[in-house]
This record gives structure tokens, sequence and C-alpha cells, in this order.
């Protein structure tokens, strides 16, 4: 399998790394935002602009993100907008969507941008080009916040978000039970055999959480831990998800 180099870390080498979700309705909690992740263990930090109450506005979302570029400078920095069909707290245009997207590529202030496999196979293929031509890591992804999809449905988008050109292949689910955790492990296991890029997996709440700490063991190349907001149901905090993480290397 191929390992994705980001600034200062290997995404696929060694433990999973810890990805820490920025969540800020504004530029002063976006400054508490970034004041409360002193101290805190981790190796990239998401910045979920869905959450700004002006994410619908690209000038107002690229501007926030510079202010997080200039105070993260030696930082990965993954770009996310979550559309709300998949869990995100803006509803916007597929046009919008793409927007952002693209000018986020552009920018120069992300290193990794986050891409959602269902948003259109034309366009997030263009959008991966995008990507790889300005050197930004391409993280395809899928959420399913209301059940585990079957084992051959989780397996099958991992593999198309590979043959789509993603750099990073994503995907989190809702369990509903032990088993549908298991499931999710599983499928896991199985696509990170013959994968040639990283898999990022995780069964969410407080069923799925030993998802989040067993990446090592099943084929997940990083996992989300929070600073005081959690940007999905599961996440726990990042110093107690490192010390677990250290524990089982």
């Amino acid at each position: 399998m191929n390992t994705v180099k980001i600034k200062n870390i290997e995404l696929g080498a060694g433990s999973p790394k810890i990805a820490v979700p920025l969540v800020a309705q504004d530029s002063d909690g976006l400054k508490q935002a970034l004041a409360d992740l002193q101290g805190l263990s981790f190796d990239i930090v998401e910045f979920r602009v869905d959450f700004l109450a002006q994410a619908a506005d690209a000038d107002y979302v690229l501007a926030q993100t510079a202010l997080v570029r200039q105070a993260l400078l030696d930082t990965p920095l993954l770009f996310t907008f979550r559309r709300a069909a998949e869990g995100g707290s803006c509803p916007c245009s597929d046009d919008y969507y793409f927007e952002l997207v693209n000018r986020a590529i552009e920018s120069g202030l992300v290193d990794v941008i986050d891409i959602e496999l269902f948003a259109g196979d034309e366009r997030v293929k263009a959008a991966v080009a995008a990507a790889k031509e300005r050197g930004v890591t391409a993280l395809l992804c899928n959420h399913d916040f209301n059940k585990t999809p079957p084992k051959e449905d989780i397996v099958g988008r991992l593999k198309k978000m590979e043959s789509l050109g993603a750099d990073v292949c994503k995907i989190a689910v809702m369990p509903q039970s032990a088993a549908d955790v298991v499931t999710l492990l599983d499928a896991t296991q199985e696509v990170f055999q013959t994968a040639s890029q990283p898999i990022v997996t995780m069964s969410m709440g407080k069923l799925g959480v030993i998802s989040r700490l067993a990446g090592q063991t099943f084929g997940s190349a990083m996992t989300f831990g929070a600073a005081k907001q959690v940007s999905a149901p599961g996440q726990i905090g990042a110093n107690d998800l490192r010390k677990i993480l250290d524990v089982l290397a």
C-alpha cells in the first residue's frame, strides 16, 4: 500500500494519525477553538467549515481558512465542508459545494481536501484531478448517520473511492448493534488487504468507539479526537485517544 506524506506526517505508516476537528460559528469562536488546541496531542486539524454561520459565503469561508492557516503554519490542514445530505450543518446546492471545494484547492491554504463520494462521479473526478494538480491530498469520503450498510456495500464504496483517484478513502457509519461494528471492522480488514491507498473507517456513536481505537489492528490509518466540541458522535478527547493508541502500538 502507498503511504501519503502530508507535511510532517506519513499517513498509512505507523500508528493511526489523530485528526482534531476545528469547529466554530464565527471568527471569535474560531480564535477560541484554535486556543483550545493548545496542549493537545494531534497530527492533523480538520477545519469543519460547514459549522460556520456564514458557510454559504465562499469569500468568508476562505478568509477564515486563511486565519487558520496562519495560526497553524506547520500543521497538516484538512478542509471539510460536509453537505447536509451526509450530516453537515449548511444546506447548499451542488454548484456551491464544488465551487467551495475547488476554491479551497486553488487557494494554497489547505493540505487535504474532503470530497464526498456521492456528490456526482464526474464532478468528483474533476475535483480529485484539480487537487492532484495543486499538490493537495484528495480524501474521498462517505457518511451514513442512520445505519451501517452491508459489508459488501462498505467494501464497494471504499474501492470506488480508490477507482476515482482518491489519495485517502474514508467511510463513517452508524451502528445499531455490536454486530454492525464488527461489520465495519471486517470490511476495513478486507479492503486493507488489497488497498493501494490509505483507508480511514469508523463506526460512530458510543457503540462504535472501539473502531476509533483499533485502527492499526484492522487497517484504518486515521482516527478523530475532540478538542472541546465534537464534530461526530462518539469522538473522545484527543489526549485520551493518544494515550490509548500509544498503549496499543
